[in-house]
């Protein structure tokens, strides 16, 4: 029985970003301020969806193999859109192709829609 939902996203970096005195200091609620920020003012580049048991195996669906998802959205564009520049390379040498992406990606509301709809997201069982 699949119980947990693991979700890892790709941004364009961070331009908001604490100084060292405030990052010191640990506070969570300040750190989720910032990472709230970030993800408000930039649009996402990649979603990546991962299902498991309480033991972390991952479905198979009845063949040998794992399955982990990645999505990749089409509304960044590095021509228009804020970025953390070191971002933007190490993403570039993980294999993300910005112009690809706005050419064949997905439409992030549609794909938040379905995701909502299908019962990821607050499915209690």
């Amino acid at each position: 029985m699949i119980l947990y939902l693991y979700i890892d996203t790709e941004f364009p970096g961070m331009i908001f970003k604490p100084n060292k005195q405030v990052i010191g200091k640990g506070n969570p609620i300040i750190n989720y301020n910032y990472m709230k920020s970030n993800v408000d003012a930039l649009q996402i580049i990649q979603l990546g969806l991962s299902l498991s048991d309480a033991r972390g195996n991952l479905p198979g669906f009845d063949s040998p193999f794992s399955y982990v998802w990645e999505f990749n959205f089409r509304e960044f564009d590095i021509n228009r859109d804020r970025y953390a520049s070191d971002s933007i390379e190490l993403l570039k040498r993980q294999g993300i192709d910005f112009e690809k992406n706005k050419e064949k990606g997905i439409d992030s509301k549609y794909f938040a829609k379905k995701f909502w709809d299908y019962g990821l997201l607050f499915n209690c069982y």
